[in-house]
């Protein structure tokens, strides 16, 4: 036991005796920073450039405008370079390895976002330490809300997916100064928070070389979460349509077929002007949305003039001006030559009583006949076909249409 003892004590004696005080880490600081250039890029030799490698973490999407084509998301780098002016041996400073410096005192590269939203301006406010190891490697992890403009392509929206680069380059200097690379391709997610409009399909952090420029991209897919504008914009315009319909069904005697139609058509204008304040404002290109939403208003003030019209077919005089035969004839074939024609042509009926003569045979009482089995047409047989016309075909038109703009977009 005295010997587990005895080499607890040297280990202790050992930590204690490489461990740096503060006056060390002091002495430390003001050799390093003593004669320190900042404003000099650290430099081996003139004919070799700084490498300048980075990495990124994102930490969540804050905002993308679809209207004014901006795209934000929050994210620190994690930046390294070597620095041959604060290397140090570690033995004559009681081991120490690594230390602290303020930003505002070294040489950082000033890395700064080519394609801002707001301004040019390069990364770090100042606040970030850097991390300098006695070989002379300096990290660095400035943090910030990165804005950048980003080409919105809103086609097949709700159900759109977007492309956004963000380019970074130390600003003012050539390849032969400064190469700024990416040291690893993948982007961090440790710190991530899931959005709840988009979905981060991919990213991926490039490097691209020229003999004029250097730059790293940041490069992120994303894709929208369609749920909500589906359930508020799409569904409830489909819906609004398919309940004007019903006004074909709503009888004539009424007097409300006008009014109701009309009342549909300026409830589905004002939910229109609703709707617009969501919709990407842009025409460069234009959302399908935008002309699946026309076609609708379009679709009910059709129904709107077809069923002024059908009242007018309706309350028209049959003695004044008799139905002309070529309407009389796509009616008796659209709508009534299986119905009424057929019924009056195939069927007769005997009364239920006999007397002395021979049995009775009459046709149906409620319909006119002309020339023996023919069914006499009136206005409100028209109107009522016509009702039935342009109700299937409007139902047909919404199917389509709603079909159509799903498979298109989705």
């Amino acid at each position: 036991m005295k010997w587990i003892q005895y080499l607890s004590l040297c280990l202790i004696f050992t930590d204690s005796a490489f461990s740096a005080n503060i006056t060390e880490v002091e002495t430390l600081y003001t050799n390093l920073l003593s004669g320190y250039n900042k404003y000099v890029r650290p430099l081996t030799s003139t004919s070799v450039p700084v490498y300048v490698n980075a990495t990124f973490s994102l930490v969540g999407i804050q905002e993308f405008d679809e209207v004014n084509g901006k795209f934000s998301v929050i994210g620190f780098f994690t930046i390294t370079w070597s620095d041959s002016r604060l290397a140090w041996t570690p033995l004559l400073y009681s081991n120490l390895s690594t230390i602290e410096l303020p930003e505002s005192q070294l040489w950082i590269p000033n890395l700064t976002l080519i394609n801002s939203y707001d301004r040019i301006e390069g990364l770090g406010r100042g606040i970030v330490p850097v991390t300098v190891t006695s070989t002379g490697m300096a990290y660095w992890s400035p943090g910030d809300v990165i804005s950048s403009t980003c080409d919105i392509d809103v086609t097949y929206y709700p159900f759109d997916t977007q492309s956004c680069s963000m380019m970074l380059t130390c600003w003012g200097f050539t390849p032969t100064a400064i190469v700024t690379q990416a040291q690893d391709t993948q982007i961090s997610l440790d710190y991530f928070s899931e959005h709840g409009t988009w979905e981060l399909l991919d990213k991926k952090l490039n490097t691209f070389l020229t003999s004029t420029s250097s730059f790293i991209s940041i490069d992120m897919k994303l894709k929208r979460r369609p749920a909500f504008a589906v359930i508020n914009i799409v569904l409830p315009m489909v819906f609004m349509v398919v309940l004007n319909l019903l006004v074909f069904v709503l009888p004539v005697e009424s007097g409300e077929r006008v009014s109701y139609s009309i009342t549909v058509l300026l409830a589905i204008a004002v939910f229109l002007t609703l709707v617009g304040d969501n919709l990407p404002k842009t025409s460069k290109p234009t959302a399908m949305l935008s002309y699946f939403l026309l076609a609708d208003l379009v679709l009910s003030s059709l129904i709107c003039v077809f069923v002024i019209l059908g009242l007018t077919i309706y309350y028209k005089d049959d003695s004044e001006k008799p139905v002309p035969n070529i309407i009389a004839r796509i009616v008796k074939f659209c709508c009534h030559s299986q119905k009424w024609t057929g019924r009056i042509k195939n069927q007769t009926i005997v009364e239920p009583y006999k007397d002395n003569s021979a049995d009775k045979k009459f046709s149906l009482p409620d319909y006119d006949e002309e020339d023996g089995d023919e069914v006499k047409v009136t206005w409100k047989m028209v109107s009522n076909c016509f009702d039935w016309i342009v109700f299937v075909t409007c139902l047909l038109v919404i199917v389509i249409l709603t079909i159509l703009y799903f498979s298109m977009t989705m």
